[in-house]
């Protein structure tokens, strides 16, 4: 009886330590993907610096293509932050994650196994548009952009999905859902104002 008793308690034990286990690993990808949701936000505040123009002293020209990152994508619409610093800096961004939560470049995004664990999407709405020539008198309006970001990893992080699997899910409005969810998710929302405008 005693044995039965101890054999019962194991299995409830281990049991417990399964579960245990499966929500520490839950929580740590939870906080790696928050975390390089918040890596991209300073990265799309830094690339807003280069967009200084039109402001007062030079209300008829925009520069707003200096900002790779909020000019590169159509508006509206999710997409890859598909943008890598120049070869001449170290520095990667890349809209790809390893387990670790590091910058894997586009070129070695792929590969058995594949080593993508999180995946970065971004979707920009204008609020206010910078307006070009104002009227007489007028002041010019530093633009400001709403910026959905949204990170995503495989629930069945033994499987991964094979290829490049961030370009494939980038343009759906939901890849989470469905009657089979394929993927974990994070979204933060934050806006974006015209950088150093001198205003």
């Amino acid at each position: 009886m005693a044995l039965t008793v101890m054999t019962i308690g194991a299995a409830a034990v281990m049991s417990l330590q399964k579960t245990s286990v499966t929500g520490n690993f839950d929580a740590r990808e939870t906080d790696l993907a928050a975390s390089i949701a918040r890596t991209w936000v300073d990265r799309l505040h830094r690339d807003a610096m280069n967009w200084t123009m039109p402001n007062n002293t030079f209300p008829t020209v925009s520069n707003f293509t200096n900002a790779a990152l909020l000019s590169s994508p159509a508006y509206g619409k999710w997409a890859l932050p598909n943008f890598e610093m120049g070869q001449s800096n170290p520095e990667t961004m890349s809209y790809a994650f390893d387990m670790l939560g590091r910058d894997i470049p586009s070129g070695q995004a792929t590969g058995s196994p594949n080593p993508v664990v999180f995946c970065v999407n971004y979707r920009l709405q204008w609020l206010v548009q910078p307006n070009l020539a104002p009227a007489a008198g007028g002041t010019v309006e530093p633009g400001l952009i709403r910026v959905d970001l949204r990170v995503l990893w495989p629930r069945d992080i033994i499987s991964r999905p094979t290829g490049d699997w961030c370009s494939s899910v980038a343009t759906q409005a939901n890849p989470e859902q469905g009657t089979q969810p394929m993927y974990h998710s994070i979204y933060l929302t934050t806006t974006i104002r015209q950088g150093g405008t001198g205003q």
